[in-house]
């Protein structure tokens, strides 16, 4: 029992150990895979916003040359101005404008009135199919209107959004339209100098859910109308956030934060591949895991050492205990472990309150023996007393003990003296049968004197008072002439007589 306790103790620390560096590293890379994905969002924050602070002044600076060019036009009077004065009455504004790429005034019917260039003068451009012009014709309530991107007609074919504003009459009635074009290679250098790895995006939506350019810039996937896509749905719906997805236009999970423009109808998004955020804490999860898993392997391989040399240890010691109660002639126990077990039998006796009765056995004239065939066929003989002893004990509790030389000693739990006498004749009389030679003995073969003792000891009861009796039983059958059995009551007068040690 104690050994299994032991064991079970010891595996219970080794989980305990496992557990807790497992639990510890877990936690690690939970709370380090926590702060990555913040930090992740924080830099797609910090990038989003300036972005589209430089995108809003950008926008801003060019509604200033839109509004720059209505008031002019109010103040144009007469085309007899020298066209230097015109250009400037128009368009002085637009010279702020550097990443502009045209700013057109056109008529009612979409004829061109004047542009930015360094003259005014009639061209043959009419912009009437342009969704700009139809957008604001259509509609007299519309203010700053942001075209999709559609393909220049004044700068060879350069992909450009428009931001255009309604010119009215005195009357209020639709007389044009402003419009400024912004290139698309334009709003992209605002990303080149971005680092977003090899699967960052950034998209920019009007707020239709129409794509209107993204980096990396895709030809392709521009003026795409992603309005149905609950992905963009969810960005357009709200004025800001952080949220991870898979990106409808080319299906990679990224980290997307959005954020709607203040001043105009445009929602900015920067996406970061999930993948390359946790690229670095992957690998930092993987050695940690190996190393979690080389000492959970080193904690277990540690307990199985520990287990063996506990095994070792306990055998080693249940091998001494065994060897410091046993007897090494006869493979009996000795006289301590008889001591011991008479002991615990004398106390159990007591509580059950049965009989215990003892034995003491004394090979005859031993010494005369030793004398005449030697020490060895002493040695012989009894060992061949010992197993006869064996022999004639048959309940577990029964133990024989080699009390000391020629001397043995029986404990018999749960036996009165009846039955000890007839164990105790059935032992003589096998002795006898072992037909070992002796002639130093009158009966001319080994022969034993057996003591017999027995009692019901209660509590206060002496247990040597039954080794007392014992022992006069002994000395009692050997003044009877050896090779008898004779017994002895504990608390009788004590009538034995102590032989010369020669004669024993």
């Amino acid at each position: 029992m104690k050994r299994l306790f032991s064991e079970v103790y010891l595996h219970l620390i080794a989980g305990v150990i496992a557990l807790g560096i497992l639990g510890i590293s877990a936690h690690t890379l939970w709370i380090d895979r926590q702060n990555t994905w913040q930090e992740a969002e924080r830099s797609s924050r910090n990038v989003l916003t300036t972005i589209a602070r430089d995108l809003e002044g950008k926008l801003d600076l060019l509604d200033l040359s839109l509004r720059g060019a209505m008031e002019g036009l109010k103040y144009l009077g007469s085309e007899q101005l020298p066209p230097d004065l015109q250009y400037r009455m128009l368009f002085d504004r637009a010279a702020t404008a550097s990443f502009m790429g045209t700013l057109l005034l056109v008529d009612q019917a979409g004829n061109l009135i004047a542009d930015a260039g360094p003259i005014i003068a009639p061209r043959s451009l009419n912009v009437a199919d342009r969704e700009y012009f139809i957008a604001h014709k259509e509609n007299n309530h519309i203010g700053l209107y942001i075209s999709r991107p559609y393909t220049s007609r004044t700068r060879l074919g350069d992909t450009s959004i428009g931001i255009s504003r309604k010119l009215s009459d005195p009357a209020g009635r639709f007389a044009g339209v402003v419009m400024g074009s912004m290139p698309l290679t334009t709003i992209n250098q605002l990303f080149d100098n971005l680092s977003l790895g090899q699967h960052g995006a950034i998209n920019l939506f009007r707020n239709d859910g129409i794509l209107l350019t993204r980096y990396p810039y895709d030809a392709s996937q521009i003026d795409q109308d992603h309005g149905g896509s609950p992905h963009v749905r969810r960005i357009l719906a709200d004025k800001s956030g952080t949220f991870d997805s898979v990106s409808p236009i080319d299906g990679v999970r990224r980290i997307i934060s959005y954020e709607r423009l203040e001043r105009y109808p445009l929602v900015l998004t920067v996406a970061l591949s999930v993948e390359e955020i946790f690229s670095a804490w992957q690998r930092k999860a993987l050695v940690l895991s190996l190393a979690t898993l080389a000492l959970c392997c080193a904690v277990v391989g540690l307990t199985i050492l520990f287990q063996r040399e506990l095994m070792r240890r306990t055998k080693a010691e249940t091998k001494l205990r065994r060897i410091a109660r046993t007897d090494d002639l006869t493979g009996l126990p000795n006289r301590r472990a008889f001591r011991e077990t008479f002991e615990r039998e004398w106390r159990h006796a007591i509580r059950s309150g049965s009989a215990l009765s003892l034995l003491y056995i004394d090979a005859d004239y031993f010494k005369n023996f030793n004398d005449h065939y030697g020490h060895g066929r002493g040695d012989e003989a009894l060992r061949a007393v010992a197993g006869t002893l064996e022999n004639n004990i048959r309940r577990p509790r029964d133990v024989a003990a080699r009390y000391g030389g020629e001397e043995f000693a029986i404990v018999l739990p749960e036996t009165d003296l009846a039955g000890a006498r007839l164990i105790a004749e059935n032992i003589r009389q096998n002795i006898i049968a072992l037909d070992i030679a002796h002639e130093g003995s009158p009966y001319r073969v080994v022969t034993v004197s057996i003591g017999i003792a027995s009692v019901h000891p209660s509590r206060g009861s002496v247990r040597a008072t039954l080794l007392e009796a014992a022992d006069r039983a002994l000395y009692g059958a050997k003044a009877a002439g050896r090779n008898c059995i004779h017994h002895h009551e504990p608390g009788a007068d004590p009538q034995h007589m102590r032989l010369p040690h020669a004669a024993a």
